[in-house]
């Protein structure tokens, strides 16, 4: 049983465009194909930063250690791919404004789907949160005095309402 977690991109239609499940654990296209699962996955930087990294080792490494510790680099990277590929596509989504809502099992894609949507109990449709532009607590100018609560004079805590006391 695979575990994906699920992200949705606030304010997409409803038509799925905006839910993308992303495997957990090793993701074997990417050790077999790195370049091109980059591409296929349109994980653009980290495409770039690959093909820098690779370049640079693999000639650092044939230049200093010889062919055969360049092979192991590669190889090397090849594996660290494999197993981070499924974590940068998480960050690319968060970097596209996608939020994880959710965690969900399946043997494949299509029954991870069905049981997510099967216990899904809100709306596709969901708009993106508002900030808050109020102050959370009020200053005490903003409270008219009418307005106060009965014992609103009374001690809150170690701050009392009248401040120190003078003349003691």
């Amino acid at each position: 049983m695979r575990i994906y977690t699920v992200h949705e991109l606030p304010g997409a239609p409803l038509d799925g465009d905006g839910i993308v499940l992303v495997k957990e654990g090793f993701s074997f296209p990417a050790l077999a194909l790195s370049w091109i699962w980059l591409a296929y996955c349109r994980l653009w930087i980290a495409l770039g930063l690959w093909i820098g990294l690779t370049s640079v080792v693999s000639f650092l490494a044939e230049r200093t250690l010889g062919l055969e510790a360049a092979m192991l680099c590669s190889l090397a990277l090849q594996l660290l791919l494999g197993f981070e590929g499924n974590d940068i596509r998480r960050w690319t989504l968060a970097r596209k404004g996608y939020r994880e809502v959710g965690i969900t099992s399946g043997s494949t894609l299509e029954e991870a789907e069905r049981r997510f949507f099967e216990r899904w109990d809100r709306s596709l449709d969901v708009a993106p949160l508002e900030p808050l532009n109020a102050p959370v607590w009020p200053r005490r100018n903003a409270v008219a005095p009418a307005q106060k609560p009965v014992g609103a004079n009374d001690i809150f805590g170690l701050f009392p309402e009248a401040g120190p006391k003078r003349g003691s």
